[in-house]
């Protein structure tokens, strides 16, 4: 499937969650996922992983560790430390952007802010796709998988996010990371076009 198709299919489910949201189809779903998680994660040991990784893995937290690796990239690459440093903060302003158009309220009133799209999972994601994009390494892929699943999990068992503001917030990282891709892929046709 090639980046443009991607692209409309992660719009599509975008539009699809926002629409069920704003028509609160979703409700029965976002609970029964409350429900199963607190029936099912019982033990303290993963209840305290969970706030330590929601806390560590903050916007603000996440926001600042792609700050350190941009700034390595300033020093060594700098042709992507733009592309990826522009993408990094687009995706940031995206998610700001939707979450004040959108204005869910959280699903506990104790928290403060909107709740769609989820900016913790928004965030990880950057900081994940960033790391993946820059070593291509399977293990490293697989540990940023379970981060970023801790981080869903963590944001509906506390009560901070909805299930759908998790999942509409993978769908704006699936958009995105299609966009750079298109980009690269774009710039390396460019590349070898020049060298002919």
């Amino acid at each position: 499937m090639n980046n443009y198709l991607k692209i409309i299919v992660g719009s599509l489910c975008f539009t699809i969650i926002t629409i069920c949201i704003a028509l609160h189809v979703t409700k029965n779903l976002d609970d029964s996922i409350y429900v199963l998680l607190h029936n099912t994660v019982t033990s303290d040991t993963i209840i305290q992983y969970l706030i330590v990784i929601s806390t560590i893995f903050s916007p603000i937290g996440c926001l600042c560790m792609v700050i350190i690796i941009l700034i390595g990239l300033f020093i060594y690459d700098r042709f992507k430390f733009y592309w990826y440093g522009f993408w990094c903060f687009s995706v940031f302003a995206i998610g700001t952007f939707l979450k004040y158009v959108i204005q869910r309220p959280r699903p506990s009133l104790t928290i403060e802010g909107y709740s769609f799209p989820s900016m913790h999972v928004l965030s990880v994601c950057v900081l994940v796709s960033l790391v993946i994009l820059l070593t291509k390494n399977k293990v490293i892929t697989i540990i940023s998988v379970i981060l970023v699943l801790s981080v869903m999990i963590s944001r509906v068992y506390l009560k901070a996010h909805f299930f759908t503001d998790t999942m509409g917030s993978l769908c704006v990282i699936y958009i995105l990371i299609q966009t750079l891709q298109i980009e690269f892929t774009t710039k390396s046709n460019n590349s070898i076009k020049k060298a002919h």
